[in-house]
């Protein structure tokens, strides 16, 4: 009955906004750093973040991950990434998400992204960097049809399925690879879907390598045309050339994550991490990124 509760509450917010969920915790790093946005130029946290942490990224990669928001197998959410090389575009970042809300098996709504973002450098020497980033994103929205006071549908509302276009943008200035500073607009072209407009979003972070094992970031979010915002704090270290341990806080609401990778054969990296919530259940996380 409780978990009933919650996939109406939820549906019936998604049916009220029409907009795609506003989720920041998009793979290990970010879903155990609570959201902080990294402001490294060499860092695959900018396929789902800053998109200018591509920039220095040369490396191919193809990395999947897993969720059940909040432990509900109602909430199923997955992801996919690549960096590759590609024809005529050099290195670029191609990536898809997937969540649905569920009852019973029967999926009841579901949101979908297909992005492709490319960054480059408008400056990189022994002192200073500076690096610009865009995404480019597919947004298909899909809504299935209910069931009516009757039941069985004959007076219901239809199925609907709707597509929109977002632009991303970002920057990242450094210096000495040590002090970072960063700023990450999200649908800066306001697409629309049905009518209603998806959530845009500014983020500014800063960051700080007071060695080349540890990493340190604070950010700020906040919602175009709303006044509160959130704050998030996340730093990573290198336990070896194998581990990575991660942990990060967020105000408004407070949540507090935790991550590790592990890496085998300087090849294979695996990952998991675990992400609180206020009112529901943690979220865990399971990923996999292959070199």
């Amino acid at each position: 009955m409780r978990n009933s509760f919650f996939i109406v509450l939820i549906l019936s917010s998604f049916i009220r906004t029409q907009v795609f969920s506003d989720y920041d915790y998009v793979g290990i790093k970010s879903s155990a750093m609570a959201g902080s946005i990294t402001t490294n130029t060499n860092d695959i946290a900018g396929f789902y973040q800053n998109p200018a942490s591509l920039a220095g990224l040369n490396d191919n990669i193809l990395l999947f991950g897993q969720s059940n928001l909040y432990q509900k197998s109602e909430f199923p959410f997955q992801y996919l990434g690549a960096n590759c090389e590609l024809p005529f575009l050099g290195k670029t970042a191609l990536t898809y998400q997937s969540f649905s809300t569920k009852n019973s098996g029967v999926k009841l709504s579901s949101e979908s992204t297909i992005s492709f973002s490319k960054a480059k450098f408008l400056q990189k020497d022994r002192n200073s960097i500076l690096a610009l980033g865009y995404r480019l994103n597919y947004y298909i929205w899909e809504q299935s049809s209910s069931s009516g006071t009757n039941g069985d549908g004959s007076n219901g509302y239809g199925s609907v399925e709707e597509q929109g276009i977002g632009v991303d943008f970002g920057i990242i200035a450094g210096l000495r690879k040590k002090y970072w500073l960063g700023g990450f607009i999200k649908n800066i072209n306001s697409p629309a879907i049905n009518g209603q407009n998806l959530p845009r979003s500014i983020s500014l972070s800063i960051g700080f390598n007071p060695s080349h094992k540890t990493k340190t970031s604070i950010s700020m979010k906040r919602l175009l045309g709303r006044q509160d915002r959130q704050i998030k704090l996340g730093i990573e270290y290198d336990v070896t050339s194998f581990l990575k341990v991660m942990s990060g806080v967020q105000s408004n609401p407070n949540r507090l994550g935790v991550g590790v990778e592990y890496k085998i054969l300087d090849k294979y990296v695996f990952g998991y991490s675990v992400l609180t919530h206020h009112i529901m259940g943690s979220s865990h996380n399971f990923e996999v990124k292959i070199k």
